[in-house]
C-alpha cells in the first residue's frame, strides 16, 4: 500500500524489530509490517502461518501490535536531568543547597520558583524544610514549598560538596517484593486502562475478529513502576522477572478476543502465552544486535548523590 502523498513512510522502529524477531524466532508464524503511515490507526503487523506450501504461507491468521509500557514522569525527568540539569549557580544565595526532587518534576522556570525560598531560609536561618513535615514554625514556607510542583525537600549542605551552589537530585529506591505475578498485574492493569495507548491497542488487535490470531506485543523498557497506595519513594522494577526463567502462576486477563501475549524486557528476552502453549520463555535470535531499545541505564537509588538517605 502506498503511502498517501506528502506523508513520510512509516519504517520499523527497533521496538518492532526486536518484537518480530523474537516471534518469528519463537512460534510458527511470520510477520508482515502492515503500518506503512498511509492512514491513522493501522495495526502493526498482519500475521500469517508457517508453513512449506506456497498457498498456505500466504494465509493471513491475524494481526499483532506492539507497545511499550513505560513510567512516563520517570523517563521524562531522568532525560531533562541527565542532559541539561543537575543544578544552578546564583550570586543572590549566601549558602549550598540540595533539593530533592520527584520523578515528574518540570524543570522549565524551577531556578526562578526556588531561589525565592531560599533567600527566605537563609535570612530566618532554617537549614531544610521538607513538604508534608508541618511544622508551626515554618507554615508559611512550606506552603511555598508545596507550590513548586515535585519538589519535596531542601536542605543545606557543606560548601564544595557538589559542583554548583543549588544541587538538585532525585531520590527514589526499588522496595518490595518483585515477582512475576506482579509484572503481569503491571501489564492487565496497562491494557485494560482508557488511556490513549492501550484504547489504541484493542481497537487494533480486534480490528478483524473473524481471524483466529490476535496477538499483542508490549516492551518493558525497565523504567521503574510505582507501587501504588504508597509513599514517596517506593517503586519496583516490575519489568524485572522477564529477565529469569521464571514465569507467573496463572493466565493472564486479557482484553476480550486476545489470544497471544508476549512480554519482552531489556536483555532480549521474555516470556509468551497463549491458550494452547500456556506460558513459555522466548528470547532474540543471536543475529539480532545487543542494543536495548529505549531503555534507559537506572539503577535503583538517588541518581546523582547519596543524599536520598537523608530522607526515611
Amino acid at each position: 500500500m502506498a503511502a498517501r502523498k506528502g506523508r513520510a513512510q512509516k519504517k520499523e522502529s527497533q521496538v518492532e524489530r526486536l518484537a518480530r524477531s523474537i516471534i518469528e524466532h519463537n512460534s510458527p508464524v511470520r510477520l508482515e509490517p502492515h503500518d506503512d503511515g498511509s492512514e491513522n490507526g493501522m495495526v502493526d503487523y498482519q500475521v500469517f502461518g508457517k508453513s512449506e506450501s506456497a498457498r498456505e504461507s500466504h494465509l493471513r491468521i491475524g494481526v499483532l501490535e506492539v507497545g511499550s509500557i513505560t513510567n512516563s514522569d520517570f523517563r521524562s525527568s531522568y532525560n531533562q536531568y541527565t542532559k541539561r540539569f543537575k543544578g544552578f549557580d546564583t550570586s543572590s544565595l549566601s549558602e549550598c543547597w540540595a533539593v530533592m526532587c520527584e520523578f515528574g518534576v518540570v524543570f522549565r522556570g524551577l531556578e526562578g520558583r526556588l531561589i525565592p525560598l531560599l533567600r527566605k531560609m537563609e535570612v530566618r536561618g532554617l537549614k531544610s524544610l521538607a513538604r508534608d513535615r508541618p511544622d508551626a514554625g515554618t507554615t508559611e514556607l512550606e506552603q511555598e514549598l508545596a507550590a513548586i510542583a515535585g519538589v519535596v525537600q531542601v536542605l543545606q549542605i557543606p560548601a564544595g560538596q557538589r559542583t554548583t551552589r543549588v544541587a538538585i537530585d532525585f531520590m527514589w529506591h526499588t522496595t518490595g517484593v518483585t515477582n512475576p505475578d506482579s509484572t503481569l498485574e503491571v501489564v492487565e492493569a496497562f491494557l485494560s486502562s482508557n488511556e490513549k495507548d492501550p484504547v489504541g491497542i484493542r481497537r487494533k488487535v480486534m480490528s478483524d475478529p473473524a481471524l483466529p490470531y490476535h496477538g499483542v506485543c508490549l516492551h518493558l523498557d525497565g523504567a521503574p513502576e510505582s507501587v501504588p497506595n504508597s509513599g514517596f519513594t517506593e517503586y519496583r522494577q516490575f519489568a524485572t522477572p522477564l529477565e529469569c526463567d521464571v514465569m507467573p502462576t496463572r493466565p493472564p486477563n486479557l482484553p476480550p478476543g486476545f489470544t497471544d501475549l508476549w512480554l519482552i524486557g531489556k536483555f532480549r528476552r521474555g516470556w509468551h502465552w497463549n491458550s494452547d502453549s500456556c506460558w513459555t520463555f522466548v528470547v532474540a535470535p543471536s543475529s539480532v544486535g545487543r542494543s536495548d531499545p529505549d531503555s534507559p541505564s537506572v539503577r535503583s537509588g538517588s541518581i546523582g548523590s547519596d543524599l536520598s538517605d537523608s530522607v526515611p
